[in-house]
């Protein structure tokens, strides 16, 4: 396993591995006049802004609102497409704008917004219409129009949907009488050749629709969420609101956060090294990280922080891959490795207590006179420690 890694790579570099797509728009233009093409520039910008942030609403944002004013210096791509309308065929002209990645960061982080990079989850929708005489799943292959809604929606909002296909497969899987009863057993089996990150059963209604989402796949027994919304459109944005919040972070770098040691144990594979390549690469918490040394199945990083350090462990945490090692877990590693004084102080806390355990070195807490306590010492090296469990 070292030997492989070692070969594999000396270090990795992560400035940036968010989706081109996510810095993309297309936007309908009235006619080919100028002024129009300028709006449609804005247009664009304000839809890639809220694209990466996961956040609506921005116009009222000051550092939106100059961005807006120097459009033109953000834009690396510039053209022309058509989009098509309705069932009739017509087309409509769109300007295709791209924008600057880097330029981009730089605004949601003068502008206090956070960032919601790439991968991102993916959703399957499974659809049951109660609006007819009776109950039918609206699978991706029936042309309805409400399947034009949740895509267009998932595109302005970057959220990757799936919609079940509705072969054979599918029909021998599940009925909408499970969807409507919200049967979670036949629901996960008739999932689970789609791989999906999280899964929403959506209830058509004439009231609307009504929907319940299970974030994570794999934990559909034991963790959820249900809402409400007007229509198809309205519930991908509930749901891309929903994603944003639990794994968008702010870009705000300070001294605290500037650097940190970051073991992830569990590696027993070149297999899972790549996909933990694959996973820091993708992390808007992190800047830089390079591999300082491999011991047995774990690894440990010099990571250069974009944000908190409790945004990188909300970060990589949200990822089903990885969890928070244990007590038990690192005291089991520290032993096997035979760490130094000062790495075993830092590791006899657990990684969401660091700060804690510098207050208490800066508090200067002793049992001993005043005249005896020592100088302050340098903090222990800050190290957060995972569980790699594919």
């Amino acid at each position: 396993m070292n030997r492989f890694v070692l070969a594999f790579i000396a270090c990795l570099w992560l400035p940036s591995a968010l989706a081109n797509d996510l810095y993309h728009a297309s936007i309908p233009l009235d006619n080919g006049a100028q002024t129009s093409q300028q709006a449609a520039k804005k247009q664009g910008l304000s839809a890639v802004l809220t694209k990466v942030s996961g956040q609506r609403n921005l116009s009222d944002n000051p550092a939106v609102k100059q961005a807006l004013q120097e459009v033109d210096s953000l834009i690396t791509q510039l053209g022309y497409g058509e989009h098509e309308q309705g069932a009739d065929g017509a087309t409509q002209r769109t300007l295709e704008v791209g924008f600057d990645s880097q330029q981009v960061r730089e605004i949601l982080r003068q502008a206090g917004l956070p960032l919601w990079g790439s991968p991102r989850p993916s959703v399957l929708v499974w659809l049951v219409d109660d609006r007819g005489l009776e109950r039918q799943i609206i699978w991706e292959q029936s042309e309805r129009p409400v399947i034009d809604e949740l895509r267009q929606a998932a595109a302005l909002r970057g959220l990757p949907v799936l919609i079940p296909v509705g072969d054979f497969d599918d029909l021998m899987a599940i009925s909408s009488s499970d969807l409507w009863g919200g049967f979670i057993q036949p629901v996960e089996q008739a999932s689970e050749r789609y791989q999906p990150d999280g899964i929403v059963i959506a209830k058509l209604t004439d009231q609307g629709v009504r929907w319940q989402l299970f974030p994570e796949a794999n934990q559909m027994q034991t963790n959820q969420t249900r809402g409400q919304a007007s229509d198809a459109s309205a519930m991908i944005h509930s749901l891309a609101d929903y994603y944003a919040q639990q794994t968008g972070v702010i870009l705000d770098q300070d001294e605290d956060s500037a650097s940190v040691v970051i073991a992830i144990g569990g590696i027993e594979s070149g297999d899972d090294y790549v996909a933990l390549e694959k996973t820091l690469a993708n992390l808007n918490a992190v800047q830089s990280v390079h591999l300082r040394k491999l011991n047995d199945d774990t690894l440990v990083f010099d990571a250069q922080l974009a944000a908190s350090q409790q945004a990188l462990i909300k970060e990589l945490t949200a990822n089903r891959e990885v969890r928070l090692m244990t007590m038990q877990e690192q005291e089991a590693y520290t032993a096997s490795t035979s760490p130094t004084a000062s790495e075993a102080a830092n590791t006899a806390q657990p990684a969401v207590e660091l700060e804690q355990g510098d207050q208490a070195v800066e508090q200067g807490e002793s049992d001993s006179t005043q005249t005896l306590v020592p100088e302050p010492q340098p903090s222990a090296e800050k190290r957060l420690w995972f569980v790699w469990q594919p």
